[in-house]
């Protein structure tokens, strides 16, 4: 894990204005890119997960599969299959 993950920072119409460090944008309320991921079975039920106490934001609260933010030149498929695997480990 990188020491101090960047962010896509972004305008009102998701235009992308520069790149910023992930917990400074979170503290400040820039806008930036960021996505969720929602897996479901077969039979439809949704594969929810418990944030870690010690995350410094909704810590203890359920939450969906997994969510982050692309990085600075990734696409956000890509990172999403990045925290899928980070994540649940598939």
């Amino acid at each position: 894990m990188r020491a101090q993950e960047e962010v896509i920072l972004v305008d009102e119409q998701d235009r992308v204005v520069g790149a910023g460090e992930k917990l400074r944008a979170h503290r400040e309320g820039a806008l930036h890119r960021a996505f969720s991921v929602f897996v479901f079975d077969r039979g439809g039920r949704l594969l929810l997960q418990r944030r870690a106490l010690t995350k410094y934001h909704s810590g203890g609260l359920w939450s969906n599969t997994a969510c982050g933010h692309p990085r600075p030149g990734e696409e956000t498929g890509a990172a999403a299959r990045r925290r899928l695997r980070e994540e649940m480990n598939f």
